[in-house]
């Protein structure tokens, strides 16, 4: 789903920009190394791969921590730890691949074939397992979670209690999002248990 979102029906509709974000995210890195020449550094992919990864990490996380009990009740058809493990497979084959460069001084076509192609595979492993989440997952949390307990989990979502930033999450979601999105997501902010409110 990569359409403007002006409005969110239901506050766990938020895992919506989230998701926008998170492919946005992957389209970027896949660019990257798509882009690298013979000879470049690897340290833009680096970055920008670490930052996805990072970001990914602490979706799954904090929707392991919120969500996961619900997906069991989701659909015979759909298993989100499956799909969550295939993409964290996905993930840790860039990073080996990464690893087997860091003695090189300088990246050689073959090794910019191979990482793209790993690239690719997350990011299809990615697609799959946030297609199943917002076909089986997100319509369960609408239908079974109350309003209060659905701002309970977007908080967790977006403010990162654990981090010296807590904020991090909505600087890296902002930079995704267009203005009228930045507006949507301070209004559900706004909203959330707390009060926790932050303009963008």
């Amino acid at each position: 789903m990569s359409a403007e979102l002006t409005t969110l029906d239901t506050p766990i509709d938020v895992m919506y920009l989230i998701h926008k974000a998170l492919r946005a995210e992957a389209a970027q890195v896949e660019k990257i190394v798509d882009q690298l020449e013979d000879g470049a550094t690897l340290q833009p992919f680096r970055r920008a791969f670490y930052q996805w990864v990072m970001a990914l990490e602490y979706h799954s996380v904090i929707e392991e921590a919120s969500l996961t009990a619900l997906s069991s009740a989701a659909s015979p058809l759909w298993d989100h730890e499956a799909t969550h493990a295939a993409l964290e497979a996905k993930l840790e084959e860039v990073q080996t691949c990464l690893n087997e460069e860091i003695g090189r001084t300088f990246l050689i076509a073959r090794t910019r074939r191979h990482l793209y192609g790993k690239v690719v595979e997350a990011r299809i492993a990615q697609e799959d397992h946030l297609e199943d989440e917002e076909a089986f997952l997100l319509p369960l949390l609408r239908q079974r979670v109350d309003e209060r307990q659905q701002l309970g989990i977007v908080r967790h979502l977006l403010i990162d209690q654990e981090a010296p930033d807590n904020c991090w999450i909505l600087d890296w979601l902002s930079q995704h999002l267009t203005a009228k999105e930045q507006h949507v997501l301070t209004g559900l902010l706004a909203r959330c248990a707390d009060g926790v409110s932050r303009s963008h």
